[in-house]
């Protein structure tokens, strides 16, 4: 029988957008950075793997996508030559996200888990997927905000027992403009990783976010979810 994967019913992941609409605001409220020179980078092989995503799942590939962008300096960011292992600032990926969901067809929300699961599924391939099946949910699970943390130079990660089946995962230092973001991916790879480990029911509870001060003008977060398998 396949693992069963469970939700927890005393919380769920607060989400904002509704609709597959392009978002306008290129520098966000407050920042004091102009765009694509804010202080929150991700690797180049998260936009890469958008256009991989793009070219296999809508006709005329990612070039159709960057076409329908208006923003000339969003279109101009997104069709640039990225280096897998390079730092990209990673808020214009916030604006692309309204342009992915209209060409899909989906609301945001829908486009996100969407678009997070086909990388999970992408990222914990081939020799991945055999390192998990040979480690037990035990060792997996403290790694799991410590490997996605690597992903950017904004984040820290920690994780704490709470029982033998059970931990808290925290991530330090999340602008509240991704947070959302960072809570599905948390959420995505979690069950993800955890099954390919061996888990038969995985549940990841959200608790509440703290704030942390700010950084280049927009509030930053302490994302918490307690990690529970059998």
């Amino acid at each position: 029988m396949g693992a069963e994967v469970r939700r927890s019913t005393s919380g769920t992941w607060a989400r904002t957008a509704t609709a597959g609409e392009p978002r306008r605001e290129l520098v966000p409220a407050g920042a004091t950075f102009k765009f694509g020179q804010s202080p929150f980078h991700g690797k180049g092989a998260l936009y890469l793997a958008t256009r991989e995503f793009f070219d296999h799942n809508i006709q005329g590939g990612f070039d159709a996508l960057v076409s329908e962008i208006e923003e000339p300096e969003l279109k101009a960011f997104i069709a640039q030559r990225f280096l897998p292992s390079g730092w990209y600032d990673l808020l214009p990926a916030r604006s692309l996200m309204g342009y992915a969901a209209r060409a899909l067809r989906m609301p945001v929300d829908d486009y996100l888990l969407y678009r997070v699961r086909y990388q999970a599924r992408r990222d914990l391939s081939g020799i991945h997927a055999w390192v998990l099946r040979m480690a037990p949910p035990s060792l997996v699970a403290p790694r799991l905000p410590t490997v996605l943390a690597r992903t950017f130079d904004f984040a820290t990660a920690e994780s704490h027992a709470e029982a033998r089946d059970s931990l808290v995962l925290s991530i330090h230092g999340v602008p509240v403009l991704l947070a959302d973001w960072f809570r599905v991916v948390l959420q995505v790879y979690a069950e993800t990783a955890m099954k390919l480990a061996g888990a038969q029911t995985v549940t990841l509870e959200p608790l509440p976010s703290t704030r942390e001060g700010e950084r280049g003008g927009l509030p930053l977060l302490r994302l918490q979810a307690c990690l529970r398998w059998a």
